[in-house]
């Protein structure tokens, strides 16, 4: 029962792209998504709920010092309430310390460049939008975008975003909005790098992105990849660790893998708590696995050495979609 509850959920991710493209007046790309006609789309967009969409601009948020440092925090995408929530990297299920709410519709995937900016992706207005480090507002704004689910960005200043609608990834050189090049993967759920910007995006295969999972590396700036022999279920979120390992937040199976390079089997997995692994992220050590789960509605924390779960933080959420750390050390 529970592994048919995520499958129908994750599949439901791609039933709202199909409508979240169809309801503002666009139309998926490449043929993979089809929202008219399937069974399976109708009868599983009901069972995720679809935030409002927000204005580009919204008044509120706040930071407290500590947040607007940019130090030692955790922020943490908050899907139906429509914001970015703060957390301190310490303490057990802390209090929020700041909120961002300009720009932020329908949160999932985020991350912080090197410089502290902060990057989201908001589903609900199909935008990706760009926050300096200690800044409530966002200075830059990605769009043309059907439903983009995860944002990363290079050491160089590029930056990576997953649109699991539009069947594609766009890349931006820093500081453009204007993608410098497209690669067509179908229904692309997480986007990675690694050390030396090789990028890595899990997807789905199978009618609608019904799966099973894959994942492809791309070398620097190239848009033909290869596909690893890692073998997932149904992929979510992905990231590469300290050692090369690909991890992948396996939404089917409710645990995060970890395969070590040319591997088709996880090496070993991280199980403890999950009901629906989503996003995932890392601090900069790799001590720690940050893991946001929307059917338990909380952000996990695991030493990432055991896979031992440390930390839960449900203080103030509603949704939990997606989480990015601050890349220090921790």
């Amino acid at each position: 029962m529970e592994s048919t509850s995520r499958y129908a959920r994750a599949l439901s991710l791609v039933a709202l792209a199909a409508l979240a493209a169809c309801a503002s007046g666009q139309s998926s790309q490449g043929g993979a998504l089809t929202p008219a006609g399937s069974n399976a789309l109708r009868v599983t967009a009901a069972r995720l709920p679809f935030a409002k969409a927000q204005p580009a601009h919204r008044a509120g948020g706040w930071l407290s010092s500590a947040a607007k440092s940019g130090q030692h925090v955790i922020y943490v995408s908050d899907f139906l309430a429509n914001v970015v929530q703060i957390y301190p990297a310490s303490g057990s299920n802390p209090a929020p310390i700041g909120q961002i709410t300009d720009g932020i519709s329908g949160p999932m995937g985020s991350f912080v460049d090197s410089h502290g900016d902060f990057f989201t992706s908001n589903v609900t207005n199909f935008t990706v939008t760009m926050y300096p480090k200690g800044s409530l507002n966002w200075t830059l704004r990605y769009t043309g975008l059907e439903y983009p689910t995860s944002v990363t960005v290079g050491n160089d200043g590029t930056v990576y975003i997953a649109d699991i609608s539009g069947n594609k990834v766009f890349e931006y050189l820093k500081g453009s909005t204007r993608p410098k090049r497209i690669i067509n993967v179908t229904t692309p759920q997480g986007v990675a790098l690694d050390a030396e910007n090789n990028l890595y995006v899990s997807y789905n295969t199978g009618q609608h992105g019904g799966g099973p999972g894959a994942v492809n590396e791309y070398a620097p700036h190239s848009t033909s990849g290869t596909t690893l022999p890692a073998q997932i279920s149904w992929a979510a979120g992905d990231a590469i660790d300290g050692s090369g390992n690909l991890v992948v937040a396996d939404q089917s199976t409710a645990q995060v893998e970890i395969f070590a390079p040319g591997a088709s089997s996880p090496t070993r997995v991280i199980i403890q708590g999950l009901q629906d692994p989503f996003r995932i992220a890392f601090d900069k050590t790799f001590k720690h696995l940050y893991v946001a789960d929307p059917e338990a509605n909380a952000l996990f924390v695991y030493d990432y050495a055991t896979g031992t779960l440390t930390n839960t933080i449900t203080n103030g959420l509603t949704s939990v979609y997606g989480v990015a750390l601050f890349p220090e050390k921790s």
